[in-house]
């Protein structure tokens, strides 16, 4: 991934939540805005993770130290940024299911098979 497509990315989260920041979208909780912010919050984690193993080996001159800050960091906090999304895609993946039985139901009974479950 190059700088472009990281600052596109970062761009893209903070023109969706800015985009919809009107009175519905901010009193009531129809959408979600975790998971827009969550990749800011892998960038700014990212970032840090990368500053402190660097000033470890530059600075302090522990190169082991500031390479397990590195890799170590980098890594624990993409699972933990992946971990968050995982469950919001599960709900998006439910509420889909939910939707499509709640439109197979209403489309599979006529007329008829409603009247006649209704008495």
């Amino acid at each position: 991934m190059n700088n472009n497509e990281i600052i596109e990315s970062i761009k893209k989260a903070f023109r969706i939540t800015l985009e919809k920041l009107d009175n519905h979208y901010m009193f009531y909780l129809d959408e979600m805005v975790t998971p827009k912010l969550i990749t800011l919050f892998y960038w700014i984690l990212l970032f840090a993770f990368i500053t402190k193993g660097l000033g470890d080996i530059f600075l302090e001159g522990d190169f082991w130290r500031g390479l397990v800050w590195v890799v170590g960091g980098s890594l624990a906090s993409r699972v933990a940024c992946e971990m968050v999304v995982i469950l919001f895609r599960i709900n998006e993946n439910l509420n889909e299911i939910n939707e499509k039985t709640s439109e197979n139901d209403t489309l599979s009974h006529t007329s008829f098979e409603k009247d006649y479950y209704k008495h």
